[in-house]
């Protein structure tokens, strides 16, 4: 089996895809985003803070442990990452410190916001917040590795593809959002887990694996499942796992609300959960367009400006009854597509039925 890559767009963004055996499809995709995985590591705020704190006697010991626990636990991911670096031509030990950040104690004051709609018709909805260091340098990115089953994710360059929207050809969909936790677990790191979640083959498997996976750090995972149509929320932090489905309405921002042990994300997550929490829910089902009206309005949307130091990059929004999804990137064209068109992404053609909307 030969490694081939493919780029198309969707909505401007880039989409690059990926097949192959998976070392060698990792280190070709470290090589094709080589220029925009370097600018990212060289311009993410936090990097220097977390190798001042990984140089301390605690950051050194916590950082060892996270490593150790990931290599031991999840082997294969973590031979993602090192052939990502060797492609890309990065020193790993640094990438591989970025893709610990929410793992090790130290608050990396990253965000994202999450919707869940379960009623007559079910959707997902997420708006992807990251630095502006990776605006021009955020895509997506399909994997079709080693036999696994496909799967697409919002991506940036430089990070394991993991963290972020991630649609699989298994029928999941899932928006993740970082929970900062006071004191992290001895267990693997987050981003490692969340990729092997990507061959879960239902919602009940993905349940599963991740009350049996513990994550040193916190991710609240908002899934749902085009064959049943359910959708739920998982805080998992620290070794614990919370599940609650959605009943019409759930929303998720940056802090734990079903666990103990987070931090509050310095207000700002409470700020948009408390605006989120007091939406007055539609008398008739919802479209998609409501929810990326919601997550584009201010107070929810953000802008690096003020002291935020994030803005959103792309909003999301997933119709699991009609099963199609639709993109609002920061820059570009709301754009509507079935969702199989992602789920299925390694097949050579681009998207076949894309149609720009209004914002």
């Amino acid at each position: 089996m030969t490694t081939s890559i493919t780029e198309h767009t969707i909505g401007g963004l880039r989409w690059v895809v990926v097949a192959g055996p998976r070392l060698e499809a990792f280190h070709a995709l470290g090589q094709v985003a080589r220029d925009e995985i370097r600018g990212v590591l060289d311009g993410l705020p936090e990097r220097h803070d977390l190798e001042r704190f990984a140089a301390t006697p605690q950051g050194r010991t916590a950082l060892d442990r996270v490593a150790v626990a990931t290599a031991t636990a999840h082997p294969t991911e973590y031979g993602e990452l090192q052939a990502l670096a060797t492609g890309a031509g990065v020193d790993f030990d640094t990438m591989l410190l970025l893709n610990l950040r929410g793992d090790l104690g130290a608050d990396d004051g990253t965000g994202c916001s999450d919707l869940g709609w379960q009623r007559e018709r079910s959707f997902i909805a997420h708006n992807e917040d990251g630095a502006p260091a990776l605006q021009g340098r955020f895509m997506l990115v399909a994997l079709a590795v080693d036999g696994d089953v496909p799967v697409t994710v919002q991506w940036y360059a430089g990070f394991l593809p993991s963290n972020t929207f991630a649609v699989t050809g298994h029928g999941l969909v899932w928006g993740i959002d970082h929970v900062q936790v006071g004191t992290p677990a001895a267990a693997p790191g987050r981003h490692f887990i969340a990729r092997g979640l990507q061959q879960a083959r239902s919602l009940d498997a993905a349940l599963r694996y991740l009350s049996t996976h513990p994550s040193a750090g916190g991710f609240a995972y908002t899934i749902g499942e085009l064959a049943s149509r359910r959708v739920v929320t998982v805080e998992a932090a620290a070794g614990r796992v919370a599940i609650v489905e959605a009943d019409p309405l759930l929303w998720h921002t940056n802090h734990l609300r079903y666990l103990d042990g987070g931090v509050d994300g310095g207000g700002e997550s409470l700020a948009r959960g408390r605006l989120l929490d007091s939406v007055a829910l539609p008398a008739t089902e919802p479209t998609p367009d409501w929810f990326l009206d919601l997550l584009t309005s201010p107070g929810v949307y953000r802008n690096a400006h003020d002291g935020d130091p994030l803005m959103t990059l792309c909003s999301t929004a997933v119709d699991l009854t009609s099963a199609e999804v639709t993109l609002q990137p920061r820059d570009g064209p709301r754009v509507t597509l079935p969702l199989a068109d992602l789920a299925d992404a390694p097949g050579t053609p681009p998207p076949r039925a894309s149609r720009p909307r209004d914002p």
